[in-house]
């Protein structure tokens, strides 16, 4: 679903004051967990797309630990339960990943209508 989709559905509130994110996040990408050593190449690129994404502007070290477990969820592919599907859903909209989470918490991206 498209971001200005989602905040058409309710999700933000009309006259709402957003602070705008830069489009990626300059700071620097923290050292995976020690369990990363056994991730793939791909895990590995997750890991570092995470942390150059607009959210991780809001994220602090205390942040790794979450981001982690959603690289190792997220990898599993299709080959999930609805118990780790939920916890996915928990950890995007927690890591303020989606846009109605973002939305709700006073953000938006520069692509957002106004």
């Amino acid at each position: 679903m498209a971001d200005s989709e989602n905040l058409r559905r309710g999700r933000s509130r009309p006259g709402q004051q957003r602070t705008v994110l830069p489009s990626e996040c300059s700071l620097p990408v923290p050292q995976p967990p020690a369990r990363a050593e056994s991730w793939t190449d791909d895990q590995l690129r997750r890991w570092l797309e995470l942390w150059r994404g607009p959210s991780a502007n809001l994220w602090d070290d205390g942040s790794r630990g979450m981001v982690a477990l959603l690289v190792e969820l997220e990898s599993l592919g299709t080959n999930v339960n609805a118990a780790q599907l939920t916890e996915v859903r928990r950890i995007s909209e927690t890591l303020l990943l989606t846009p109605g989470s973002l939305s709700a918490a006073g953000y938006a991206l520069e692509s957002w209508p106004a």
